[in-house]
């Protein structure tokens, strides 16, 4: 058993984060930070070259210093982004990791926060994937595994709700992505169906028309004799205010507003009737992800029904949310934990996975099946004296496992000779499709005669819908290598490609020239950051003092 008794989920939300855990019961609880709250601002304030400061007191001053305050930053999670502070560059990657080590460093909890599970949402692609479980990693974190956020979501239903044979709709609207997915519940498996999403698309964006709404009620009804949006007090009293109104506004018709600049004041009155009228637009982008969800589940499982909607993240509390679910699909969505059922949900997924690789690893090098099965029993043993839990429990929650499908397509560069040497990409395995994949076969042919040479390309899937185009594609790090020395023949010589991806997200391509036998073979992570940026991070965020 290893020296560190828990194990951990961190739901490493857009606008807020959290840290769960299984507790002695075996219910999962959240860990309050310093401050003695659930949840933490995701915000980074670079305050001086060696300070940090995270959370709270971040947020509070992220209008007023804003070249050294960073929010939202997950959405560029997994993108070449580069923020410069104190000159001294940091990447989405490093900002995300000083947020996971205020985190672990203020959990309220009786032992070291580090072997962890850490959240994405589930239209996260692999890039952005692995680009969190790197944040994790510079951030000094043991990363026993990412797992989507619905899927976390699932995972917490099941275990308190005995939700077993049933298929649930996961509606994540969180601070600043959203996501749907349909997870269906069995015995042994939590099996994601399909997911859809927009990274893009969250509470924030709700906010930011809340704040230009009252700014400009503001200036129409006080008339300030300097224009308010020069003022950086007044624009974080402003946004703020904004969050602070539309939390308001789930629960009440109205909210009085006052604010008062160089002499000018305001008092006026928001409705809720009026906030769900100019955001109407971002509700409307939510339901046509939603019937695109639908339409892939019909398309892949006929007849699959959905038996509960689930509503996940703190902008789902929006009575709109739930109004307009029902209006739309004749659904009667359960609000389930908005905030915390993600890093609830984690630390299960955590502590199963604990279960797995521990008594696994006690198998290994066994002289037999029998002792090794001994072994697992004896390690199963110290995880239950550990934390508390019956062997059994731990037995049955190890035993679940979950199965997810991928988030973007994944294809290779070709060229067509009948639209002027047109460059596009051909999708071997599509979005949605059920991971470990398989092999997708495709056979290609060389372009020109004497063609001695075969250049191999992979390209992720970029936008929110597939698309052929180049420039609608990402090319994958480390995704290109030629077949050389082929003997010159006429065009049209075969090449036969074939492509795979593992549950891990190891993508695996052989292409062989059919004629010669001559193939080529590509194994790729996909990822953003190399080996070496990942240790140049590491040591920029070692060499910061970080505080909330």
């Amino acid at each position: 058993m290893p020296d560190r008794r828990r194990v951990y989920g961190i739901d490493l939300g857009t606008t807020y984060s959290a840290v769960g855990y299984v507790d002695e019961t075996g219910r999962a609880v959240i860990a309050r930070n310093g401050e003695g709250e659930e949840t933490t601002p995701s915000v980074v304030h670079l305050e001086s070259p060696t300070n940090v400061v995270v959370g709270t007191q971040a947020k509070a001053v992220a209008v007023i210093e804003p070249d050294h305050v960073v929010s939202l930053v997950k959405r560029q999670m997994g993108t070449p982004a580069v923020y410069a502070f104190h000159g001294q560059e940091h990447t989405p990657e490093s900002l995300s990791a000083l947020i996971l080590k205020h985190l672990a460093a203020g959990a309220d909890v009786d032992d070291e926060v580090r072997d962890v599970v850490i959240t994405v949402p589930a239209y996260f692609g692999m890039r952005e994937r692995d680009a969190t479980r790197k944040a994790g990693e510079i951030a000094g974190l043991e990363v026993l595994g990412i797992v989507p956020e619905p899927v976390a979501a699932a995972v917490h239903y099941e275990s308190g709700q005995g939700g077993i044979g049933r298929t649930v709709l996961v509606y994540d609207l969180g601070g600043g992505t959203f996501d749907t997915s349909v997870i269906q519940i069995g015995d042994n498996a939590v099996d994601v169906l399909c997911t859809d999403g927009d990274k893009h698309l969250g509470g924030a964006d709700w906010d930011a028309r809340l704040a230009d709404h009252i700014m400009t009620r503001f200036v129409e009804q006080a008339s300030p004799a300097e224009d308010p949006r020069e003022s950086d007090d007044l624009l974080q009293e402003v946004a703020l205010l904004a969050e602070t109104v539309k939390k308001a506004l789930s629960k009440q018709e109205a909210r009085a507003v006052n604010l008062k600049l160089a002499g000018a004041a305001a008092r006026f009155e928001v409705t809720r009737a009026e906030f769900e009228a100019m955001t109407e637009d971002l509700l409307d982008t939510t339901v046509a992800i939603v019937r695109r969800t639908l339409d892939t589940l019909a398309e892949k499982s006929p007849g699959t029904t959905v038996d509960e909607v689930l509503l996940v993240g703190g902008s789902t509390r929006m009575p709109a949310v739930a109004a307009r679910l029902e209006a739309e699909f004749g659904w009667s969505p359960r609000l389930f934990e908005p905030d915390l059922a993600v890093a609830k949900g984690a630390a299960v997924w955590a502590l199963s996975r604990r279960v797995v690789q521990e008594t696994a690893r006690a198998r290994e090098d066994a002289p037999s099946a029998a002792i090794g099965d001994e072994r697992a029993r004896a390690a199963l043993a110290d995880i239950a004296a550990a934390t508390g839990l019956a062997e059994a429990d731990l037995a049955r929650l190890s035993a679940k496992s979950t199965r997810n499908v991928l988030s973007k397509a994944f294809g290779v560069r070709l060229v067509d000779p009948d639209r002027n040497d047109r460059s596009y990409v051909h999708h071997l395995v599509a979005a949605n499709d059920a991971l470990p994949t398989g092999d997708r076969t495709l056979e290609a042919f060389t372009l020109r005669d004497g063609q001695t040479g075969v250049e191999i390309a992979l390209y992720e899937q970029a936008g929110t819908v597939p698309s052929e185009e180049l420039d609608d594609n990402i090319p994958v790090t480390d995704g290109t290598g030629h077949i050389e020395g082929i003997p010159p023949g006429p065009a049209g010589a075969p090449v036969d490609i074939v492509l795979r991806i593992d549950e891990q997200g190891l993508l695996e391509v052989r292409a062989t020239h059919r004629s010669s036998g001559r193939s080529l073979e590509i194994a790729v992570t996909i990822g953003a950051l190399s080996a070496d940026e990942v240790a140049r991070a590491t040591r920029v965020v070692d060499g910061l003092t970080v505080t909330g």
